[in-house]
């Protein structure tokens, strides 16, 4: 399901990040500043992120409609 890959992804991803050489600006949940200019990246809270992985990445990239076995790995490359 979603809930479980993003679980799985947001493990990966990490906390607030903001190092003057990231060309990504400040990142949260893997959620970067340069990506979303118009979101509070330090004060993402975790619904938010979530929120955008299902809309911007999940979604699009079709994971609902793959088989079950290559959904996260689709969902982690989008």
């Amino acid at each position: 399901t979603f809930d479980e890959a993003f679980e799985r992804l947001i493990g990966h991803e990490g906390g607030y990040v903001n190092h003057p050489s990231d060309p990504g600006k400040a990142t949260k949940y893997g959620i970067s500043q340069r990506a979303y200019p118009g979101e509070d990246i330090a004060g993402m809270t975790l619904d938010r992120a979530k929120a955008i992985y299902r809309r911007d990445y999940w979604g699009p990239a079709g994971c609902d409609a793959v088989p079950e076995a290559i959904r996260f790995d689709l969902f982690d490359m989008a």
